[in-house]
């Protein structure tokens, strides 16, 4: 008796996911590749291949793939918003955030979507912007200790001593351990001596 050699897509998507836990990214990516082949519409198969390819380092296959995944359904947020990620990787944030954007027309609270948007505003200096969309991150997230640490950054760079300083003791309260904790507590530091001098 001959052994049956169909795929079956979700057999293979779950042989991928056990892959990636293991660790074996060439083994995920063969096994999701065939899943897309199968279903090309898998919207989530082919958000997890990108994010694969991007892990192997084939940026530009991911991008690819994700192009093609928002045109084909505008709705899928995590293709949109992985691809601003890469967007911004590549150094083009306002192409990231006109994505962001159209992710926040549907879901205005969403967190990755606000983090990633305040990320674009840095890139071009749009440093009251980017506090405003980390602050709306933090509304929605509180304990992101990275949306606190960019919060104070964006305030650090628009001369905000108070609320810089604020945003960074935040920032440690939520990640107390961080590797940088030290260099952190000496902004803190100088910027609350910084504001007391203007007050």
């Amino acid at each position: 008796m001959s052994e049956d050699t169909t795929a079956d897509p979700a057999e293979r998507f779950n042989a991928a996911l056990d892959a990636i836990d293991d660790g074996e990214l060439e083994v995920a990516c063969a096994a999701l590749e065939e899943v897309v082949s199968l279903v090309p519409d898998d919207g989530e198969a082919i958000v997890i291949l990108a994010k694969v390819e991007r892990d192997l380092g084939l940026d530009d296959r991911a991008i690819a793939r994700l192009e093609r995944c928002v045109e084909a359904d505008p709705e899928n947020i995590n293709a949109h918003v992985d691809l601003a990620d890469l967007r911004l990787a590549q150094g083009r944030p306002g192409e990231a955030a006109q994505l962001l954007a159209l992710v926040l027309e549907q879901r205005p609270n969403h967190f990755d979507s606000l983090f990633l948007l305040g990320n674009a505003f840095l890139d071009v200096d749009a440093y009251e912007e980017a506090a405003n969309a980390y602050s709306a991150s933090l509304e929605v997230n509180p304990f992101s200790s990275q949306a606190w640490y960019n919060l104070g950054k964006a305030r650090k760079k628009q001369g905000d001593e108070e609320r810089a300083a604020s945003a960074f003791h935040a920032y440690l309260r939520a990640a107390p351990h961080a590797e940088d904790r030290l260099e952190v507590q000496g902004w803190i530091a100088r910027l609350e001596v910084d504001g007391g001098e203007r007050d």
